[in-house]
């Protein structure tokens, strides 16, 4: 037996010898772009983090296989920031200042994300690619930018609102609102914004309740909610947290129409945490819809992106995540090769020309590093996707 295993380990050893020996000949021995990124890996949202992980693997290795960034390789040099302000300063100021990144990506959450863009990413003068957070303050704050280093991909709770203004209240009927959102940035802005827009739109909030990250019990507000008159329920959270909500929503009989914001969803993750009862008809507001490569600006990289993730034997339910890294990679990417150069300064410089497109749609930046991807509705139906008619 230990003679077998003996074997094994040589063959392995061998095996990563021929793998960085012609690597390294592939690059000419050239020193690795390193990319510092911080998401939630463990704690109540783990599960995110691993599917970013998932997306950013397949981007890394289709950079690299093309080439790398200006002939060099991209190093991925990822820490855990289990969606937590304090840890996440901590990762992103040790990437920095000890592991000498070129650029940072994360975190995730907007707490987190805002933290690091106010105390590290804008202090050292280092370009940070935020490929989730929502809060409109991680791109605005008081009409102006917080952080000039700082680039978003993803849509601010602002704009996935206004995006559903012509459909929720008069076409969908969501007339008499209930919120339900996760007590950090980004479920106290998703509230924020989407009130301003159903009410604009001649709708009421008649409740809102926000729950801790890491809640498991919902009955208490789901019975408030029943009571209230709503007609119609808006949810942000993770995907754990929905599938709770939504079985428990079952239990007591509850029919309201529900909306999940923020992206992260998908109708099998759902559907698997749920059954099938639980979840449909549920509407979810994500970026990039797999099963639909044509919604997108690149269907055939799409097609691919989703066929190489599948490959892998990631789980279906990581396609409201995995995008964002993948998008995130291709901004730096395109970043760097307009720079022609890893120099801080000129990179910023160059994220403010780039003009490339991502699985979420066009990647652009306004004037405070805001880009505008695809806002598309999904909806379960019949235990499927399928994209409401108001949202063709």
């Amino acid at each position: 037996m230990k003679r077998g295993r003996g074997k094994i380990a040589s063959l392995i050893a061998v095996a990563l010898f021929v793998f960085f020996a012609f690597g390294s000949l592939a690059f000419g021995a050239k020193e690795p772009i390193k990319i510092g990124v911080v998401w939630p890996l463990t704690g109540p949202v783990s599960a995110v983090g691993s599917y970013l992980v998932d997306g950013a693997k397949i981007a890394e290795a289709r950079i690299n296989s093309e080439g790398g960034i200006l002939g060099r390789p991209i190093e991925l040099l990822i820490r855990d920031g289990a969606n937590d302000p304090a840890q996440s300063v901590s990762a992103a100021e040790e990437l920095i200042t000890k592991d000498k990144i070129d650029v940072f990506m994360g975190c995730w959450g907007s707490s987190p994300t805002l933290a690091v863009s106010a105390s590290v990413t804008g202090k050292y003068g280092i370009p940070h690619v935020v490929e989730t957070a929502s809060s409109v303050k991680v791109t605005m704050e008081d009409g102006k930018r917080p952080n000039k280093w700082l680039f978003r991909i993803s849509p601010t709770s602002r704009m996935e609102a206004e995006a559903l203004e012509k459909c929720l209240v008069p076409k969908l009927g969501f007339t008499k609102v209930a919120f339900l959102a996760v007590n950090n940035d980004w479920g106290r802005g998703a509230a924020k914004e989407f009130t301003t827009v159903i009410e604009r739109s001649g709708g009421k909030v008649v409740a809102t309740d926000f729950i801790n990250q890491d809640q498991t019990d919902f009955l208490t507000q789901l019975t408030k909610i029943k009571s209230s008159g709503a007609d119609s329920i808006v949810v942000t959270s993770d995907l754990s947290q929905i599938a709770l909500i939504l079985k428990q929503k079952t239990d007591l009989g509850m029919k309201q129409p529900t909306l999940t914001t923020g992206g992260g969803i998908v109708p099998e993750g759902l559907i698997e945490l749920t059954g099938k009862d639980a979840s449909e008809g549920v509407m979810i507001v994500t970026f990039f819809a797999p099963w639909f490569p044509k919604l997108t600006k690149i269907p055939e990289e799409a097609k691919w992106f989703v066929d190489e993730y599948l490959k892998a034997g990631y789980p279906n339910k990581g396609f409201g995540e995995c995008f964002r890294a993948y998008d995130g990679l291709k901004a730096i990417k395109a970043a760097v090769e307009l720079a022609g150069t890893t120099d801080k300064d000129k990179v910023r410089e160059a994220f403010q020309k780039v003009d490339t497109n991502g699985l979420s749609g066009q990647i652009k930046f306004d004037e405070f590093g805001q880009s505008k991807p695809n806002i598309v509705v999904i909806q379960v139906k019949d235990g499927k996707p399928y994209v409401p008619e108001c949202f063709q």
